[in-house]
């Protein structure tokens, strides 16, 4: 009994360590890739910038690329009825994501400022609908 009990607590502390491994690791990716379209906000309007930000904006999208097929641990505290549709929400803003920053690297490649500010807002407004649903 005493065996069993232990290798339940083993697989427990596995299962745990292995979730939290998961949340640190998109949590860091959203971490990065926070600080790098802040970047990109600070100086969107300066188009000497346009190619630094353009390979930001690459790098936006290959981070949110990164969390797309993770499973943040938040999913579990939803109801197991509302987790599928609660995990198919997040693959949609990451995808969303995903989108807007391809977008964002295109439109500074073309020297088009005015479309990569509204790109870049759009991002933070993402931002902000996401972390109500997912980030409370």
């Amino acid at each position: 009994m005493r065996k069993i009990l232990s290798l339940v607590v083993i697989a427990l502390t596995v299962v745990g360590f292995t979730a939290y491994a998961e949340f640190q690791t998109i949590r860091q990716d959203m971490i990065a890739l926070e600080r790098l379209a802040k970047t990109i906000r600070a100086s969107v309007n300066d188009s000497s910038q346009n190619a630094q930000n353009a390979e930001y904006a690459g790098q936006i999208a290959q981070l949110f690329n990164a969390t797309l097929n993770q499973v943040p641990p938040i999913i579990a505290q939803f109801p197991t009825s509302q987790q599928n549709e609660a995990y198919s929400n997040y693959q949609q803003y990451i995808q969303y994501g995903i989108n807007l920053s391809l977008q964002l690297q295109q439109a500074l490649q073309n020297n088009d400022n005015a479309t990569a500010a509204a790109l870049i807002q759009q991002m933070f407004q993402l931002k902000e609908e996401s972390h109500q649903t997912f980030n409370p």
